[in-house]
């Protein structure tokens, strides 16, 4: 895409691999104990507690690299390239009420009159 060469103030952070693999080789060596060590009626439930302790671990670290890993294949001109649009946005305001004490809506007041009225 472009050829330009990666200034200091535009230096993207890399992802954190190494604690990926640590806590991934963190999960794996203690299943490998669990199935050493561990009694047969515990096996199950220790081994279903790691897996998922790992998985929570992979889905924290992917959280919190998130930004890196999408920058990670960026050319180093992207930010010059990229147009971005803000469209403010408002709350739509509320109807205005002539009696503030009032619990019906204007137009339920409206249409009590216009029946009154027809009768």
């Amino acid at each position: 895409m472009c050829d330009s060469i990666l200034l200091a103030e535009h230096e993207v952070t890399r992802p954190r691999w190494r604690v990926l693999y640590g806590a991934v080789g963190l999960a794996l060596g203690m299943l490998g104990i669990v199935e050493v060590a561990a009694p047969a009626p515990a096996r199950t439930l220790l081994r279903l507690a790691l897996v998922l302790s790992a998985v929570g671990a992979m889905a924290v670290w992917v959280r919190a690299n998130r930004a890196a890993l999408d920058l990670q294949d960026w050319c180093t001109c992207a930010a010059s390239t990229i147009t971005v649009r803000v469209i403010e946005s408002q709350r739509p305001s509320a109807p205005s009420r002539s009696d503030p004490f009032s619990t019906s809506p204007a137009w339920v007041e409206e249409e009590r009159e216009v029946e009154v009225a027809s009768r």
